[in-house]
């Protein structure tokens, strides 16, 4: 998952001390919570195995867990925009693009507002 760029090095170091069966069965709750493991989870994940107290529940309560990372910013994957887009853009003009549509939508809404 790490080559692939699924998960982050860091974590997945501290998952490789899980038990192989552990590691199965966090792949399910990862799945189920659809999330990957932040650092500090992965550390969490980690020392509760090795207190033999990591179960699947407490798996996907860790992986359900909202992440300040996830709270801070809204990502599009480069496939669902480029449809949208001529393939000469770089994702920083689809985002400046982008930001300039979200101002125009913002500017029209507000003299909707002003006029009701």
């Amino acid at each position: 998952m790490v080559d692939e760029k699924k998960i982050a090095l860091n974590p997945a170091y501290e998952l490789s001390f899980l038990k192989k069966e552990e590691q199965t069965q966090l792949l399910d709750a990862m799945d189920s919570e659809q999330a990957t493991p932040s650092l500090s989870q992965a550390q969490r994940l980690k020392k509760f195995s090795q207190e033999g107290r990591l179960s699947i529940d407490v798996m996907r309560a860790i992986m359900g867990e909202e992440k300040k990372s996830d709270l801070d910013k809204v990502t599009f994957t480069s496939d669902t925009l480029r449809k949208y887009f001529p393939k000469s853009y770089t994702p920083a003009r689809m985002q400046e693009t982008i930001m300039r549509v979200v101002a125009m939508m913002e500017s029209s809404l507000q003299k909707i507002r002003t006029a009701t």
